[in-house]
């Protein structure tokens, strides 16, 4: 995905499956919306069955800190 010409209001379904494919992930059932105020939350399948939460953080609202400590919370879990 071309960060210059991405804006999070182009945040389509098409978007989201283009930035999975990129990271190696094969989404096989489609991606089911979660409540999310402020960032875009998409959980799905891969081909292997395996659940996945994806989420786009809307820009310039999270420091890249806290989004680290964000992701290391859960881990955690």
């Amino acid at each position: 995905m071309n960060d210059n010409a991405f804006t999070f209001q182009t945040l389509h379904p098409e978007t989201i499956m283009d930035a999975l494919f990129e990271q190696g992930i094969r989404v096989d059932s489609g991606l089911t919306p979660l409540n999310s105020y402020e960032n875009r939350v998409y959980q799905f399948q891969d081909e292997d069955r395996r659940r996945f939460v994806v989420k786009f953080y809307r820009p310039e609202r999270w420091s890249v800190d806290q989004i680290r400590e964000e992701h290391q919370s859960r881990l955690n879990w």
